[in-house]
């Protein structure tokens, strides 16, 4: 039986970077989640809005959280591997 040469999991096919990427995905969801409540808090929930500033760097990083997220999930389930 020919050994697998797929590039990612080790040899006792616990696949260690399906841990790495499912990690990477609770990252980005983490970041999405905390910055999307940044931003939302203030119309939705009663509060007041942020400055200007931060309310950029908020949606700058709820964008790249949806990034992380979405790269670490596809990775994780194969695709486009």
């Amino acid at each position: 039986m020919p050994r697998s040469s797929q590039f990612g999991t080790d040899r006792a096919g616990l696949g260690v970077l399906t841990y790495f990427y499912g990690f990477v995905t609770a990252v980005g969801l983490a970041a999405t989640v905390a910055t999307g409540f940044l931003l939302v808090r203030g119309p939705f929930l009663g509060q007041k809005l942020l400055d200007p500033i931060p309310m950029l760097v908020a949606l700058c990083g709820f964008v790249v959280g949806i990034v992380v997220l979405t790269w670490g999930a596809t990775r994780a389930v194969g695709v486009g591997s």
